[in-house]
């Protein structure tokens, strides 16, 4: 049906109005000509993927696949102002807490540290669920490292503080 019959009544405009602001999405972008060159190195290009499929796995509520990027070890300085480990950071996830209908990176820093990617900038987020800040764009600053665990990349720690508007 094009959108020209769906829009000759009140019933098709919802449906496109929902159609258009249900899309979720999850996206990193590049802050300066430096990350984009280091987007290009291999380990950093993996990284990179792991962000995308982590912050994916925030917006469709997937539990398992957001805890598979957990390192065992994970330790978080979460936006609420305190710290978390790995289990905690889980129950968060599935307890609805951490859960975003749109997540954007702008990272200002991609880098190896040792054998593991340091990654900075600058993130917002649009909460879902109960949160007071549900349905409202969140900035916030932060760092992740990530370290190859049993084949593949997972967060080991992370940093975010929401910045005020």
């Amino acid at each position: 049906m094009t959108c020209q019959r769906l829009c000759r009544n009140a019933t098709g405009v919802a449906l496109i109005v929902l159609i258009l602001t249900a899309s979720a999405m999850a996206e990193w972008k590049a802050a300066n000509p430096e990350v984009a060159a280091a987007a290009k190195e291999p380990k950093i290009a993996s990284v990179l993927e792991a962000v995308n499929a982590i912050d994916m796995a925030l917006i469709k509520d997937d539990h398992a696949a957001f805890a598979a990027f957990l390192a065992k070890d994970l330790v978080v300085n979460n936006p609420q102002n305190s710290v978390s480990i790995r289990g905690a950071t889980g129950q968060r996830n599935t307890s609805g807490l951490i859960s975003y209908s749109s997540y954007v990176r702008s990272i200002e820093y991609a880098g190896m540290l040792g054998e593991m990617v340091l990654l900075m900038g600058d993130e917002r987020v649009v909460p879902k669920g109960d949160s007071p800040l549900s349905g409202k764009e969140v900035r916030r600053r932060f760092t992740d490292v990530w370290k190859m665990e049993g084949g593949h990349w997972v967060l080991i720690a992370r940093q975010a503080t929401i910045v005020a508007p």
